[in-house]
């Protein structure tokens, strides 16, 4: 037939073969569609055992054509019809006479299978079986890395027909992409279950360790320059590419629970997920299935245990960021990006996490590995040079989630508390402080991202808080400048009309106020600056204490109508005043906060009178910012039906379990003695002799008599009370035994040291499913589109225009 013989590429195919004529055969001529998916299939068989096929060029090229027209076919049989049914079971798994045969077959099934085969097929996607092998299909691994110590020696040939395959392989279990998001995680994927659990264990172990060994090798360029606007795409790279999508749908699939296997609350959103606190690994739910079998490419992952692959994995995955790294900071990376490469980091930071979360030994691993706090460093510079871009959204997410995850073992939150090396971050990028450590850097981080303006990084602040919380019961000599910013968020979250604007809004105050706990009782010693801080903003912890729902409803409605009256649209999450330009800028005026030099401690000293608000006053405050920030939208004039609307049970529900007490109680107890400490400073001040005023042009002595009676005196007699600054004391006096007798006793109040972990909701699934198709999508428009106009419903479609 002509659709095996007359192309000569895959862009032949998708150009001559449209969107509109597919459909139109597909909706009116539904038995001559099935014809030409068996015929296609039934020759894709014959060729597929030819015993030329290694030699016959033509035999070859007909078989890559049935492999491009069936990957053309495909996506339209998931295409939901314009009245909604699809035609997918019709086609793929209705049993059926074969063409020939007469046998009832399963095309769904018996493409699978093919599929995977001709991914292992002797002298077309692997190397020519050796002189006396009859097996036209050799499940062996492709390359050396995990599972085999050398490499298959495989030829270009070899390597652009596997793309062709794997690129067939993905559009058989594209399924997802045309189910709405709603309905993403009940319906189940026929050809994804079929793969993933499939009873043949060799040929599952061959194919993961297959994709997995092709996405991390490493593809050297010798010493030629890659321009980056060539329209050439490297094979090698797209083979990469396909393998890693691959790899992540077949480790991320799991089939929908029946009725007995789902939990009662698993359809529960986010909040309950992470309130639980179950010891149930994010990427893994609840699930079940008829037969009871698992997903195996989970399994085997899950049973990698030797240090020479664990080194393989690692020291790859850290290779593609670092590698990114430093083409984002060369003088050439304008010129040196390759055109498919820039998307790297975001593969290698989905397969660290997947790794991560299907491997505990892999976690202890990467815990305990000496590049470690390295690796910490890669990825907080690549969430803050991607916090900007929405198109790194996804990316900066999944980073948010290893880190979580990592902070569940106290082992890395100890390593956390050693000197940070900022040489490996951009200049723009660096904190003026020479003492931080990486825990410095990564509660700074965490504020630059809560304060970035930015509506789609919402999903990522709960991971953020949650980091810091995970970390806070191992913090050590947090550095001031990190100490006011850590009480200038909170500042701003436990402020009555924040609290009450949305209801997730309380578990971020409630990680935060968990902090503050777990210094109070386990490291207030090791942490002067930060109990200095908290001495300051004292009265944001009060202020929580007495919090009255009638009086935070009045202040947000204050908020509402002042936004609905303003004309200036504010961009959401912003910490500063309107009128502070300088406090809605990104990361560089951020890490420059300076503590305020006002008598009021109510607020943080990070913040000015402007930035934090005064109360009553419903002026420029920053609570009017920071709700933006959750709402990701204006303020309307009056609540919306649907908007939340919090009660006095509400209220009730978390209050009375926040630890305010002991903190309130520490905090007095220490504010009497920084008030001492304070006022003897001052007084020291005072009554010291007069210094000599520093002339005003640079020390010269050869003044005019009448230059030197004017104000020289007046200068000297009250400058040593303004230089008076008691924090070098206050901070000695912190950090002494002296602090922990005049604190009160906390043993009743112990908090227990517990991590809280990683729960996967639904909501989370389908935002993962929703990441790793909308790549594989993307990925696929780039060549010749190979879903370009078809209906896909998980995700929207954005013009880049």
């Amino acid at each position: 037939m002509v659709f095996w013989l007359m192309p000569d590429s895959p862009h032949d195919v998708f150009s001559l073969v449209t969107p509109a004529d597919i459909r139109r055969i597909r909706d009116t001529a539904q038995e001559n569609f099935i014809k030409l998916m068996d015929k296609v299939f039934d020759r894709l068989l014959v060729l597929k055992a030819s015993r030329d096929l290694a030699k016959n060029p033509t035999t070859t090229k007909q078989l890559l054509n049935c492999v491009r027209v069936l990957a053309r076919l495909i996506p339209f049989v998931y295409e939901a019809r314009s009245d909604g049914s699809t035609i997918e079971d019709i086609v793929l798994w209705t049993q059926r006479p074969r063409p020939g045969s007469g046998a009832d077959y399963s095309l769904g099934k018996q493409l699978v299978s093919a599929t995977i085969d001709l991914l292992f097929t002797s002298g077309f996607t692997v190397p020519q079986a050796t002189v006396g092998e009859d097996t036209a299909v050799r499940y062996t691994i492709w390359e050396n890395g995990v599972g085999q110590t050398s490499s298959l020696g495989s030829s270009k040939e070899n390597v652009s027909n596997r793309i062709e395959v794997l690129r067939l392989l993905l559009v058989l279990c594209c399924k997802t992409m045309y189910v709405p998001p709603a309905r993403s995680v009940a319906i189940a994927n026929r050809a994804l279950h079929t793969i993933a659990y499939n009873a043949n264990k060799k040929m599952v172990l061959c194919l993961l360790c297959s994709l997995l060994n092709t996405s991390l090798k490493e593809h050297s360029q010798g010493w030629a320059i890659p321009y980056r606007n060539s329209t050439a795409i490297n094979p090698a790279d797209e083979l990469t590419l396909h393998a890693m999508q691959a790899l992540f749908i077949m480790l991320e699939y799991q089939t929908p629970a029946t009725k007995g296997g789902q939990s009662s609350d698993a359809g529960s959103d986010a909040t309950s997920a992470e309130e639980s606190n179950a010891n149930t690994p994010s990427m893994v739910l609840v699930t079940g299935t008829e037969t009871g079998t698992q997903n195996l490419f989970r399994v085997f992952v899950s049973k990698l245990h030797r240090q020479q692959e664990f080194d393989y994995l690692i020291g790859n995955i850290m290779r593609l960021l670092e590698e990114t790294m430093r083409s984002n900071l060369s003088i050439l990376a304008s010129v040196t990006k390759q055109p498919t490469r820039h998307v790297m980091p975001q593969e290698a930071t989905i397969l660290l996490w997947l790794l991560l979360e299907n491997n505990s030994l892999f976690k202890e691993y990467v815990v305990d590995h000496n590049r470690s706090l390295r690796l910490f460093s890669v990825l907080l510079y690549f969430m803050l040079n991607g916090y900007t871009d929405p198109a790194q959204s996804g990316m900066v997410r999944t980073i948010s989630h290893i880190l979580h995850y990592l902070s569940e073992d106290g082992q890395f939150a100890t390593r956390l508390m050693q000197p940070f090396d900022q040489s490996i971050l951009p200049s723009q990028m660096r904190i003026v402080d020479a003492s931080l450590t990486h825990a410095d850097f990564m509660i700074n981080t965490a504020f630059t991202l809560l304060c970035s303006s930015k509506p789609y990084l919402v999903p990522v602040y709960s991971n953020l808080l949650l980091l810091v919380r995970n970390v806070s019961p191992y913090l050590t000599q947090i550095s001031q400048m990190t100490a006011d910013k850590l009480l200038s968020l909170f500042d701003i979250i436990s402020s009555p009309a924040f609290v009450i604007s949305e209801p997730y809004h309380v578990r971020w105050l409630i990680y935060l106020i968990e902090v503050f706990d777990y210094v109070v009782h386990y490291r207030a010693i090791d942490n002067p600056h930060l109990m200095y801080s908290m001495v300051k903003a004292r009265s944001c912890f009060v202020r929580l204490k007495a919090f009255d729902l009638d009086k935070a409803k009045s202040e947000l409605a204050a908020l509402r109508e002042k936004k609905s009256k303003s004309d200036a649209t504010r961009t959401i999450g912003s910490l500063g005043a309107k009128a502070d330009a300088a406090s809605v800028t990104p990361v560089p005026s951020l890490a420059t906060l300076k503590p305020d030099d006002s008598s009021e401690g109510a607020a943080s000293p990070a913040l000015s009178d402007k930035a934090r608000g005064k109360r009553p006053d419903p002026g420029p405050a920053s609570t009017s910012d920071t709700r933006e920030q959750a709402t990701t939208s204006t303020a309307p004039k009056q609540a919306s039906p649907g908007q939340f609307q919090p009660s006095t049970e509400w209220v009730f529900s978390w209050l009375p379990d926040l630890p305010l007490d002991p903190i309130i109680a520490v905090l007095d107890a220490l504010s009497v003695h920084v008030d001492r400490i304070s006022n003897d400073v001052q007084r020291s001040a005072e009554l010291a002799p007069p210094t000599e005023p520093i002339p005003s042009d640079g020390g010269k002595s050869n003044l005019e008599p009448d230059q030197s009676d004017t104000k020289p005196a007046d200068q000297t007699s009250t400058e040593p009370i303004a230089t008076a600054d008691p924090t070098l004391a206050i901070i000695h006096w912190l950090s002494s035994n002296a602090m922990t007798q005049a604190m009160p006793d906390l043993e009743d109040s112990m908090p227990e040291i517990r991590p809280r972990l990683q729960g996967m909701s639904p909501a989370l699934v389908v935002w993962f499913k929703s990441l790793l198709w909308s790549m594989v999508y993307s990925s696929g428009v780039k060549p010749f589109g190979i879903w370009k106009n078809t209906h896909v419903r998980l995700f929207v479609i954005k013009s880049s225009q």
